[in-house]
């Protein structure tokens, strides 16, 4: 009696484990249909995002596409395309009051490329009577000079976390690519005691306050 059921209670664990596969298997079949119902219009929305010049919108859903289905080889060459179209896109001109200090700009993000250009000129004379000491350096993050870049040049932080980056250098203009999130400032390399004046354009174009395209 006890051999038999052991013998039973094995026979139903089998067809547990079958029913149970079996019934797995007919999900698997249903979740790849659902998946590749979802890429089939996702790449036909993709698409028409392209064509209607919406680069940003049509780079993200080619990623949701890729994430869900990873033999779609042929898009991660997209998105790289879209990513470096971009550059020349989202042309928007910033005007800067150099008398201000650090002035926010807008939105950059993370491993995704800008362009900055620069045009205009400005005033910059002491402010205070200076002693045989020199220049005073100040802080740069809070409206001083940076030792290492060229006085009166534009300089900038990224602004994230609460906290500013290192401060670099714009001048002219530049390709950057921030490594994170933030904001970015801009102000000219003077020290406290200095005054500027002027207004300069700022040229901003590419993976640059995205959120206006909205």
């Amino acid at each position: 009696v006890t051999v038999a059921s052991a013998t039973m209670l094995a026979l139903f664990a089998c067809i547990t484990q079958a029913q149970d596969a079996s019934a797995t298997r007919a999900i698997d079949v249903r979740s790849n249909k659902a998946i590749q119902s979802f890429v089939a219009e996702a790449l036909e929305l993709a698409i028409e995002y392209e064509n209607n010049g919406d680069v940003e919108k049509a780079r993200l859903m080619y990623e949701q596409i890729f994430r869900l289905d990873k033999r779609q080889q042929q898009l991660p060459a997209k998105i790289k395309f879209l990513e470096n179209s971009l550059l020349d896109k989202n042309q928007v001109i910033h005007k800067l009051n150099t008398a201000i200090g650090w002035t926010p700009i807008g939105n950059v993000y993370g491993d995704r490329s800008f362009k900055i250009v620069t045009a205009g000129t400005f005033t910059m004379t002491p402010s205070v009577e200076f002693s045989a000491k020199g220049i005073p350096k100040g802080d740069v993050k809070k409206d001083g000079m940076d030792d290492e870049i060229p006085l009166g040049a534009l300089i900038g932080v990224y602004f994230r976390d609460k906290k500013p980056s290192q401060a670099f250098p714009v001048g002219g203009g530049k390709l950057l690519t921030p490594e994170k999130d933030g904001v970015l400032y801009l102000k000219i390399n003077a020290p406290p005691g200095m005054k500027c004046e002027g207004v300069l354009s700022i040229g901003t174009s590419g993976w640059f306050n995205l959120n206006t395209l909205k």
